[in-house]
């Protein structure tokens, strides 16, 4: 999938993300926060941002917040819910976070959250990350990861791949710390949750294909029991959980 792709299939969706529970609220929001240790006088980046609650949720504690993301609607569904809200220190803007247009060592905080497992690889995307980040600045991402398991690896990301063609891979935590770490990170906590998902509202916010949800409905409900636990999968109605971590790392 091309970043082209990937803009045209959040853009058709891109009202659905700002009402979407999952982002908008989610207990991995409060982590996040508390993991960046806002500061009156920081600047932050939140990259890949959707639809901003993350960039708004750190907007009260800090000077200024740079939301950026590869997606016009998204912005535009963003700016707006910031003006609604009465935001005036979150600045919105086009980049992409393999290339972010900012100069080394800027950035007080850098936030990622629910978006690298859209990124073609994990380490160009960190290492950017880590790039505006001042000495001693804060690197705080949150997404899914795949279990350290491989068939349970291999069984969620054929799921994930599935319900969103954009999708690219749920990290495992060992491949997310490897990346911070070559990017010169410090990886300082792992935080790890689970992530109860209900899937009429999964599969609505990517708008997959009807006969494709009948395939996700029986590769989760078939599915062997010890995945079926492992994902918490339940049926009537149906649901089931995602692994997700966030990580705190510091620019040495």
């Amino acid at each position: 999938m091309s970043g082209r792709d990937v803009r045209e299939q959040f853009g058709r969706h891109a009202e659905l993300y700002a009402t979407s529970s999952v982002h908008a609220r989610g207990a991995d929001l409060e982590v996040v926060v508390r993991f960046a240790e806002p500061e009156k006088g920081d600047v932050a980046l939140d990259v890949s941002t959707g639809a901003g609650h993350t960039a708004m949720a750190l907007a009260p504690y800090v000077a200024r917040v740079v939301a950026t993301d590869v997606t016009p609607e998204m912005l535009a569904v963003a700016g707006r819910l910031a003006r609604e809200r009465g935001f005036q220190n979150v600045d919105f803007r086009e980049a992409d976070v393999r290339a972010l247009p900012f100069p080394e060592g800027i950035f007080h905080i850098v936030t990622c959250r629910t978006a690298a497992h859209h990124y073609p690889d994990l380490l160009g995307p960190v290492r950017e990350m880590a790039r505006v980040l001042r000495p001693g600045g804060r690197l705080v991402v949150s997404d899914t990861v795949s279990p350290a398991d491989e068939v349970a690896d291999r069984f969620i990301n054929a799921v994930e791949v599935l319900r969103d063609p954009t999708h690219v891979r749920d990290w495992t935590v060992a491949e997310w710390c490897q990346a911070l770490r070559a990017a010169g990170l410090v990886v300082e906590a792992v935080h790890e949750m689970r992530l109860d998902l209900d899937f009429p509202s999964w599969v609505e916010r990517a708008g997959t294909p009807e006969e494709l949800r009948s395939v996700l409905v029986a590769m989760l409900t078939q599915a062997p029991e010890r995945l079926r636990e492992l994902f918490a999968i339940r049926t009537e109605p149906l649901r089931f959980a995602l692994h997700k971590a966030v990580f705190r790392a510091v620019r040495a």
